[in-house]
């Protein structure tokens, strides 16, 4: 994912394989990892594309994983397009794949992303709601733990809550610092910073955390 392009190219060229092999899950597979790389790239209607050409390819049962992942994907897509409705829509169907099989991961991510999305929408009740589920989900990952804490403290922000902010970023700041997530705790330390400056010295936000 660092080196977008070369990951294109040998995706691509995976991808004319199994196209010859008439193997379509890893056609699929493929399409999904094309779909990730153009989304972060802001390519968003090859994205699109990929995605939905990939779930095109699965079958209804025997590849509800991948079916799972591409509805997902496309959930980000039409988010990042403003297409609400219909990222919501797709998101519900990744989430009722991943609950018929219990997988935790997806059903946080998924959550996770219907929470941001009604966040960025004002609907913050709705918000709420989803980051509460993402939260039951992260059966013992600190990482999507702490990514949770961080979203809750964004919302918690928006309503000028400001202590309860404190702790939440607080603690998720504690453990991306712990697990070595760089980029994850300057992001965290970013927020703190724009709150009060002196949250983010070390001392003081490992007292806090541990009180």
């Amino acid at each position: 994912m660092n080196f977008p392009e070369e990951g294109v190219q040998q995706a691509e060229k995976a991808l004319e394989i199994f196209e010859r092999r008439s193997d379509p899950a890893n056609q699929a597979r493929c399409l999904i990892y094309l779909a990730y790389v153009f989304r972060d790239d802001k390519r968003l209607g090859a994205a699109e594309d990929a995605a939905s050409h990939a779930i095109d390819l699965l079958p209804r049962k025997g590849e509800q994983f991948l079916v799972c992942q591409g509805h997902h994907i496309l959930g980000d897509i039409y988010r990042s397009k403003g297409v609400t409705e219909k990222a919501i829509h797709h998101y519900e169907v990744a989430l009722e794949i991943a609950s018929n099989f219990d997988w935790h991961i997806p059903l946080f991510w998924t959550h996770f992303s219907l929470a941001q999305l009604f966040f960025e929408d004002g609907r913050l009740n709705d918000a709420q709601t989803h980051i509460e589920r993402a939260k039951s989900h992260t059966v013992n990952n600190p990482y999507n733990s702490a990514r949770a804490s961080l979203l809750q403290a964004r919302l918690w922000y928006g309503q000028h809550m400001f202590e309860e902010v404190k702790s939440e970023a607080l603690r998720a700041l504690g453990v991306f610092e712990k697990l070595g997530a760089t980029e994850d705790a300057e992001e965290t330390r970013k927020f703190l910073g724009r709150m009060d400056p002196v949250l983010v010295t070390p001392m003081n936000w490992l007292t806090m955390v541990s009180s």
